[in-house]
């Protein structure tokens, strides 16, 4: 979802520029600075950028200079109604406290609306542009996007495709996981049992009750059939939100598949799967 965005129009009479930054956000969300004889148009370029976007906390500014056509006394007016009620208050304020008037002109042009440059009226030309402009922008960040999208992608397989080999180690570490359990097993009981009363028919079913409750071939499969999911959903057409849920699952196997294992070496093998998986998590983020 990251990207930026840029677009420039020069005209006769009005200069427009556009820049569109876009970070990471789980719904569309549009920080938009138009002047303000422009602040009409903020709906409707919000709509269409929601449109295109569709995802992202997206800053859009813009810089545009236009000339003035207006005659110069047009441009700066200044309204004598509110000048003079403020005059004819501070004279009468001045008489009642007997305090002079120094430079009452100085004070009353500082009044809001006294001095004004009223608004520019606005051609159509121009907001027609300024919506062109920003679309132009707009479509330059979604190019951005694919191709960072393009780079996020290789990385996501090279994540995925390394999880699945450490799936595939920690497969052919199976018989010596039973075997090293197996070995514990019998060791405990030699602690507290002399070896010449031990049934011995007795202690193998109990070792094998003992497995089969560490067993973790479910778990391997599950997280097997994850990553196929998770790579056959990248091939297709990949949405942050369902390859966030995959992940997920992922996660979920790998934590159950590290404590079932009892064993160092796995769960020495699923730490280092963890990792590779926050680090999917994070490319996640970016994909709309």
């Amino acid at each position: 979802m990251t990207g930026f965005g840029k677009s420039r129009w020069e005209g006769d009479q009005a200069t427009i520029s556009c820049e569109i930054k876009a970070l990471n956000g789980r719904y569309f969300e549009a920080d938009i600075r138009l002047p303000r004889y422009l602040g009409e148009m903020d709906a409707l370029i919000r709509k269409k950028l929601g449109e295109m976007l569709e995802r992202g906390s997206v800053s859009v500014s813009y810089s545009i200079r236009w000339e003035d056509t207006r005659p110069p006394e047009e441009r700066v007016q200044g309204n004598l109604e509110v000048a003079q009620s403020h005059y004819a208050a501070m004279k009468k304020i001045s008489d009642s406290l007997s305090i002079p008037m120094n430079d009452p002109l100085r004070d009353i042009i500082r009044v809001p609306d006294v001095i004004n440059t009223g608004d520019k009226e606005v051609p159509e030309e121009l907001k027609s542009k300024v919506l062109e402009v920003t679309l132009e922008a707009a479509k330059q960040l979604n190019e951005f996007r694919i191709t960072e999208g393009s780079a996020t992608g290789e990385k996501l397989k090279e994540l995925v495709k390394s999880i699945s080999d450490d799936l595939t180690i920690i497969e052919h570490e199976e018989d010596n996981r039973r075997e090293a359990l197996r070995e514990r097993v019998y060791g405990n009981v030699l602690e507290h049992v002399k070896e010449s009363n031990i049934d011995e028919n007795r202690l193998e079913q109990e070792i094998l009750l003992y497995l089969d409750k560490w067993d973790i071939a479910e778990e391997k499969q599950r997280l097997g059939q994850h990553i196929k999911y998770f790579n056959e959903t990248l091939e297709k057409e990949p949405t942050g939100l369902k390859l966030n849920f995959i992940s997920q699952e992922m996660g979920r196997e790998m934590n159950t598949l590290g404590v079932k294992s009892n064993y160092f070496l796995m769960q020495e093998r699923v730490v280092q799967m963890k990792e590779k998986l926050e680090q999917i998590k994070e490319q996640v983020l970016n994909i709309v």
